[in-house]
């Protein structure tokens, strides 16, 4: 087992608590009781508070990045890439990333909204990567001419986080996997029907009305 630096030790074991507390929750008394450190130990390697949530921030923001590449390099075709994407998004709550669930990006833009602007600023550089890396793959797709050329890649990518964004929040509200499920199988639908050049002939379509 690789042994990890104290300060990395205490930047994985942050991300942890303020991803399951948020940021004003967390205290340096979680902090110091997750890492069996002093008040001195901790503040040795970092300024404050601030400087340790900003630094869980970027480590769990890698994580999330990693999973996706991870994923996606099993994944041959763009259309393959295309579902693996949405298939990233149903493992935030299926095989959590980080302790407390969910994706720790937007746990961590809706904790800090109008609380903290530095880590609401970070929250939303990161929610801007996560979409371009999904606009890379859909112009990919286009690319290689699997995907319809005349699709609008930023609303597209901006409709997929969203959608499924917002049913892993109301997944983990309601206890159940009810509209995750109801929200990719409605997005696979439409990237089926309206994306894909040549719509998958045997795929499941969701009756809605």
């Amino acid at each position: 087992m690789t042994k990890i630096s104290t300060r990395d030790r205490i930047i994985q074991q942050s991300a942890a608590l303020f991803n399951t507390y948020g940021y004003h929750a967390c205290s340096l008394s979680h902090i110091m009781e997750a890492t069996q450190l002093k008040k001195g130990g901790i503040y040795n390697h970092f300024k404050n508070k601030d400087e340790i949530a900003i630094e869980a921030f970027n480590y769990n923001y890698q994580r999330v990045l990693d999973r996706f590449q991870q994923v996606l390099s099993t994944a041959n075709s763009p259309t393959e890439k295309l579902f693996s994407l949405i298939d990233v998004f149903v493992s935030f709550i299926d095989d959590p990333i980080v302790q407390g669930g969910g994706c720790p990006i937007f746990n961590t833009a809706m904790d800090a909204t109008n609380t903290h602007p530095g880590l609401k600023e970070k929250a939303k550089n990161g929610i801007k990567g996560l979409k371009r890396y999904v606009e890379i793959k859909l112009n990919e797709g286009i690319s290689a001419g699997e995907f319809k050329s005349d699709i609008d890649v930023k609303q597209t990518a901006a409709m997929m986080i969203s959608t499924l964004e917002g049913a892993i929040i109301m997944s983990r509200v309601e206890d159940n996997n009810n509209c995750l499920d109801f929200s990719v199988q409605y997005i696979k639908n439409h990237f089926n029907q309206n994306i894909l050049k040549e719509p998958l002939p045997d795929f499941s379509v969701l009756k809605t009305s």
